[in-house]
């Protein structure tokens, strides 16, 4: 991401400078009804059991059972803490997303038609022929678990800080890091899409300029997606202590002028490659 603003370093000693290699993009969410698109995967529950699922910022509300059949969970409901209930939630709410058709519709249609004509039209990737997108990016499930006010002992677990001092506390979705530490290219810009209103601890937390440390909730809402750099920004989704879960799409693109293949970031088991982690979204294929 490095390479379309200036070198990061100058903003480290200065907090007060604007965050960078930060954009909101508008989405056409009547064109791409992606949170109906997720209420149709999540709505078939398990088996024949139909979910009431319209309000998917109450999903923290519904059970494990409600997406997975009880044969397949481990424990029963009734013994299973709440970090072991959010945990099991979150699993469940991404296997029932995995398995469905709409999964399929939104990896082979919805996404590079979003990448090509959203994230395309942006001044960024003015007269690129080749726009490289993660094929099967993830879906998050950001489950909310309010503090309580009569529960002592997660107040007392609770590490209120952000990011949590230790990198994780209990309930968090991602602990702090950067993509690079996971090798992927540097050339990565991402995108971040929520469903769902984002604020707060429901969000996702990144600093403003690498390890500037001045981490801030991406605000967002229906038909807002971010434009960010998640190589070299570390960020993080601690526990969701709000009232509203996060459901959220997130993906990547490079630039085809920017690809190497071969570039430092590569070890030799490698899997960031062209028409396996990759498609070009505006090859012929894609239109």
């Amino acid at each position: 991401c490095s390479i379309y603003l200036p070198d990061a370093t100058a903003f480290a000693a200065d907090p007060t400078l604007p965050r960078h290699n930060e954009r909101k993009l508008s989405v056409d969410m009547s064109k791409y009804p992606l949170r109906e698109l997720v209420i149709n995967a999540l709505a078939k529950g398990r088996d024949t059991a139909p979910v009431d699922v319209r309000d998917l910022e109450t999903l923290h509300l519904f059970e494990v059972e409600d997406f997975l059949a009880p044969a397949s969970i481990r424990g029963n409901a009734n013994s299973r803490s709440p970090q072991r209930r959010v945990e099991l939630l979150r699993r469940a709410l991404d296997a029932k997303w995995k398995s469905s058709q709409e999964r399929k519709v939104w990896e082979t249609e919805y996404l590079p038609q979003i990448v090509r004509d959203v994230v395309g039209s942006d001044e960024r990737f003015a007269g690129e022929t080749k726009l490289f997108y993660q094929r099967a990016p993830m879906l998050r499930f950001h489950v909310a678990w309010p503090l309580l006010a009569d529960d002592d002992d997660a107040m007392l677990e609770y590490d209120g800080e952000i990011p949590p001092r230790n990198g994780r506390n209990s309930g968090t979705l991602a602990g702090v890091h950067t993509d690079a530490d996971y090798h992927h290219p540097p050339a990565e810009v991402n995108f971040f899409l929520p469903v769902t209103q984002t604020y707060g601890t429901n969000s996702l937390y990144v600093e403003g300029a690498p390890d500037r440390g001045d981490f801030a909730p991406f605000e967002l809402v229906y038909g807002e997606m971010m434009l960010w750099c998640g190589n070299d920004h570390r960020h993080c989704s601690p526990r969701n202590i709000s009232n509203h879960t996060r459901v959220s799409f997130d993906f990547r693109v490079i630039p085809g002028s920017v690809w190497d293949e071969d570039g430092p970031h590569r070890n030799p088991d490698s899997s960031f490659k062209v028409g396996s982690y990759y498609l070009d979204a505006l090859s012929d294929s894609n239109h």
